[in-house]
């Protein structure tokens, strides 16, 4: 055989074993890839982290899926593992929605629409809803559309008896806005002739729903009235003794000063509102229609147009109140025009 031949065979040879060489090698890493990964499988599954997936090119893995914290176990996990050079996490570009914890506090939206009031909200059971919802419809006394949610998921809160108690001293807040939206806070906005009125609002939300930080954002619009002649309007409050619908003297002042505004006023009207407990509602009832009748009387009598003073009763039924309460035995005002 020649010795051209020669090499040539020579040459065949060693390009044939390079070849057995070559795929002995992809078969030995694949062999070594699928066992690792058998491995690092298993280990995961030891680890509780169904969610990482992890796949071999040769000694080296990459994890996905999974919580970023899990990855991060993972990635401790797999490298532990012997044989294995390295593990890598994979950098995903998907964007996770973020998940809303489930609501678990009871909301509410009251505000004015119009010509009435959109109710919306969740609360934990009927009897609160209910509750809501009767205050709503009687105190404002005008159309109320909307509903509220139950869902025993929800849990309770102390506003949720108390603030429809104080339902009655809203109504004088034009375009009334009344918001908690589950975050503890409650945000009161609209508009009143006075800042006094303003304040007398915000005090008696927050003494009802103390848990919550209440926020007003109750703008001042006195309309005609001068803002002194407003804060008398607006604060001016009468208390009654209990039982009783007789004017006390030291009250009498009270209407004289109401009487002088309304006077130089007379573009204005008033709303003169009594207040009833939770006791014996009818009687209640019957007692506030006797006082804010004492003192549309005297308003009347001291020069002020009777078309010009209307009347109405608060009522409450609140779990929560005391009946012997000073509040439930008073009367006071909402400017109707100005």
């Amino acid at each position: 055989m020649s010795e051209k031949r020669l090499k040539g065979l020579a040459a065949l040879v060693g390009a044939t074993l390079l070849v057995v060489i070559a795929t002995g090698a992809v078969l030995g890493s694949r062999s070594a890839a699928a066992d690792l990964e058998a491995k690092a499988e298993r280990s995961l599954a030891s680890a509780d982290l169904p969610d990482v997936h992890v796949t071999f090119r040769g000694r080296e893995a990459v994890l996905t899926g999974g919580s970023p914290d899990d990855l991060g176990k993972a990635e401790l996990i797999v490298e532990g593992i012997e044989g294995v050079r390295l593990a890598d996490v994979a950098i995903s570009t998907a964007v996770t929605p973020t998940q809303r914890p489930p609501d678990t506090t009871p909301t509410l939206d009251l505000r004015h629409a119009g010509a009435g009031l959109t109710i919306s909200g969740t609360v934990p059971d009927s009897d609160a809803a209910a509750g809501i919802k009767v205050r709503v419809a009687e105190d404002f006394a005008v159309p109320v559309t909307g509903d509220l949610v139950i869902d025993p998921a929800v849990g309770s809160a102390g506003w949720i008896d108390r603030l429809p108690d104080v339902f009655g001293d809203l109504v004088g807040v034009k375009r009334l806005e009344l918001t908690i939206d589950g975050t503890g806070v409650l945000e009161l906005a609209g508009s009143i002739e006075s800042r006094a009125g303003a304040e007398d609002v915000r005090r008696k939300v927050a003494v009802a729903a103390p848990d919550l930080d209440v926020v007003s954002r109750i703008d001042i619009e006195p309309g005609s009235l001068s803002e002194s002649d407003a804060a008398v309007l607006n604060g001016s409050t009468l208390y009654f003794p209990p039982g009783s619908s007789d004017l006390g003297a030291e009250y009498e002042r009270v209407l004289d000063a109401v009487a002088d505004v309304l006077r130089r006023n007379p573009s204005v009207a008033i709303e003169a509102g009594g207040h009833a407990g939770p006791v014996d509602p009818p009687a209640g009832e019957v007692l506030s229609l006797a006082r804010v009748a004492t003192v549309k009387a005297y308003l009347v009598r001291s020069g002020v147009d009777a078309a010009r003073v209307s009347t109405r009763t608060f009522a409450s039924d609140s779990r929560t109140a005391e009946a012997s309460a000073k509040r439930f035995h008073r009367v006071d005002f909402v400017v109707t025009e100005s």
